[in-house]
């Protein structure tokens, strides 16, 4: 049975690839570093910034946030740092993203690129812009459920988690255009599909909203079907745009 021969030359490239993959990897770590830093100088800010619609839904009679325990004030401080340091590179992560793939990509993609991570990037803030101004009233409907003589004193740490889970959810939701438009791609959907279908995604869109906004209340759920419904019918143009 013969020896099955090795490309050399196909081993060099992997070896390159590799390399040119850690080397972007140790420069992303360093941009989180730099962040995290950058936001732990500006942590007073930072922190007012992330959990004021929470802190604004405190009954007047309570003394605000808690804190159980001396690490806790630390604890706090790197969570901010790190969600805040991440923002703040996350165009360089994204840059280090697109110049380890663009090489691999045909020119038509590449243009595609330029088009859709602008719009990933508006469609995730508006997400989290939409978040931010329903989170109070989120908030306050939790606060509505506290029993009479209760003072309430909400844990900080525990309360920030919370706070950026819920903007990331509302991010994450408002890529579904992206989602759709790489489907659309490489033909799983299609628009005549999504055009047919509208009835049951947006049965499907509501649901969603139900279950993911942390209120019960009409008004927080619309808030955030509406928009979703409206980028539904956004997606099928751009589904239309990449089929085939």
């Amino acid at each position: 049975m013969a020896a099955r021969t090795k490309n050399p030359d196909k081993e060099l490239e992997l070896l390159d690839h590799l390399g040119e993959l850690r080397s972007r990897l140790i420069r992303v770590i360093l941009y989180l570093v730099i962040g995290a830093g950058m936001a732990w100088w500006f942590f007073d800010p930072l922190y007012k910034f992330l959990l004021a619609p929470a802190v604004q839904s405190l009954p007047k009679s309570s003394q605000g946030l808690l804190m159980t325990g001396f690490m806790q004030a630390f604890t706090l401080k790197m969570q901010v740092a790190l969600v805040g340091g991440a923002v703040l590179v996350g165009p360089l992560i994204t840059t280090e993203l697109w110049m380890f793939v663009a090489p691999a990509l045909t020119r038509q993609e590449r243009k595609a690129i330029w088009f859709v991570a602008p719009l990933s990037v508006v469609l995730f803030a508006s997400g989290v812009a939409l978040c931010y101004y329903a989170m109070p009233r989120a908030f306050g409907w939790f606060v509505s459920l506290v029993p009479p003589n209760v003072d309430l004193r909400p844990e900080a740490s525990a309360t920030l988690v919370f706070a950026v889970q819920m903007y990331l959810a509302f991010g994450v939701m408002f890529e579904m255009p992206v989602v759709l438009m790489f489907l659309g791609k490489v033909g799983i959907v299609n628009s005549k599909m999504m055009i047919r279908l509208w009835r049951e995604a947006t049965v499907g869109i509501a649901a969603i909203a139900a279950i993911a906004t942390p209120s019960n209340d009409a008004f927080t759920m619309m808030l955030m079907a509406v928009p979703m419904v409206v980028l539904y019918f956004f997606s099928i143009g751009l589904v239309k745009m990449v089929e085939d």
